[in-house]
């Protein structure tokens, strides 16, 4: 053991002795050199909007042989309308693509990725006229971790080519809530607002600015934002109060009031929808009671009453949904009494179309009556007119294309059946785009 430990020794110490050399030799100059030799420097590249015999996406373009190749980029095509929106990716996928998708033929006309990485994702579409109008803002987390440093929270916008979004960087403690209704952006387009987990209260970013505007701490309420204008409402659970919170136009957020209008017995829920037009928001609450809070004059001074219970024998309601003028809403059952939320919750078996004023039903949609084998998603068009239902349609020689199925509202009766045509991965859910006043 002793013979070992020489011959290591002798081996150690020439390596030794011309480190010791190097070491010594060495100038200040040559270890200023020796540093910034490991500095990497990556050259941009300039990009330009394509001209003639430019071709993009599917389109064929000739190779001349020039290098660097010219690099030539596109412009968002706008949102319309009449269009839907349908997201690529599931729960906690760090990317996710927004289709815009034309309910007439199932075109995919616009794909933007964003980078949610959140429970489910933040993400919001606007109408647009113009390439250069607000497409889709998106909560975003970008997760370098460990010695990399801490995860980036950024709210973006992405509109013109789609390669220069305007990012807001969040402070470091921001964790902004994902579930559906608990995010907004203000009609006029100007502040993100979202209840956040690290505050237990409401963050503002000025979205032109590219940074937060403020923030209020407001313990036991949220997480919803019902926003009209730039007035916020939301519930307080155990205290009975809906909150009325107003964004200045210096972003930053006041608390106006509250008023205990909740039934003693109120319990609330996971998520909520909110009808645009008429500013009214749907709540179904964990115990099957359906409430359609108006706020379009701000805080209701007397008792809310639940319209009805959307308890069924058949199974268990699971998610909702409310049109813009509410006057209909929509409410999915599963096959099972188990909580949807559950791991075992079964799977959607009808969707029931109720009258928004009283819960009473208009129309029973079977997964056979839409025309489809699994349920995916549910949304209202923007105008409210029309429902739209997404599932898989059946097999066809191992693949099952993915059906938009759309309703007339006010009736329930089919009104258009198409397939989804150019989306890259599923889409697993629909939202409806938001007009900018």
């Amino acid at each position: 053991m002793t013979r070992h430990r020489r011959r290591a020794a002798i081996a150690v110490a020439p390596l030794a002795a011309l480190l010791a050399v190097t070491s010594c030799s060495s100038s200040p100059d040559d270890a200023e050199e020796s540093a910034s030799s490991t500095e990497v420097t990556y050259p941009s590249v300039e990009f330009t909007a394509p001209g003639d015999g430019i071709g993009l996406g599917e389109e064929d373009q000739e190779i001349t042989g020039e290098i660097p190749e010219p690099l030539h980029v596109g412009e968002i095509t706008p949102i319309g309308a009449d269009q839907i929106l349908g997201i690529e990716g599931g729960f906690g996928k760090l990317e996710m693509t927004v289709n815009a998708i034309d309910p007439a033929t199932g075109e995919v006309t616009t794909r933007v990725t964003v980078g949610p990485g959140i429970w489910d994702p933040v993400v919001h579409g606007f109408v647009g006229d113009a390439a250069g109008d607000p497409a889709i803002i998106a909560a975003e987390v970008w997760r370098p971790r460990g010695s990399r440093g801490a995860a980036d929270f950024t709210v973006s916008t992405y509109s013109g080519n789609l390669l220069e979004p305007k990012e807001a960087v969040l402070p470091d403690v921001a964790r902004v809530h994902s579930r559906e209704g608990s995010n907004a952006v203000t009609s006029d387009g100007k502040y993100f607002v979202s209840w956040d987990d690290g505050l237990y209260g409401i963050r503002v970013v000025d979205l032109e600015a590219g940074k937060e505007s403020g923030a209020i701490r407001i313990v036991g309420c949220g997480p919803f934002t019902w926003m009209v204008g730039h007035d916020l409402y939301s519930v307080c659970e155990d205290t009975r109060e809906l909150l009325h919170v107003n964004i200045g136009d210096d972003g930053v957020p006041t608390e106006i009031g509250r008023e205990k209008v909740l039934p003693d017995d109120f319990v609330s829920a996971r998520k909520t929808t909110f009808a645009e037009e008429a500013k009214k928001a749907l709540l179904v609450s964990e115990t099957g009671d359906v409430f359609v809070f108006d706020v379009s004059d701000g805080l209701p001074t007397e008792t809310v009453e639940p319209i009805g219970n959307a308890g069924d024998p058949s199974g268990r309601f699971s998610e909702n949904v409310i049109n813009a003028d509410a006057t209909r809403l929509a409410v999915t059952y599963t096959d099972t009494i188990v909580h949807p939320d559950s791991a075992r919750g079964g799977s959607v078996a009808k969707i029931v179309v109720f009258d928004a004023a009283n819960l009473a039903p208009i129309r029973t949609l079977t997964l056979a009556d839409i025309g489809i084998e699994s349920f995916s998603s549910m949304a209202y068009s923007v105008d409210g007119k029309t429902f739209y239902v997404l599932g898989d349609g059946a097999d066809v020689d191992g693949e099952a294309p993915q059906k938009l199925v759309g309703f007339d509202a006010a009736t329930g009766a089919e009104v258009s059946s198409v397939d989804i045509d150019g989306a890259v991965t599923p889409v697993t859910g629909l939202i409806t785009p938001e007009v900018m006043e």
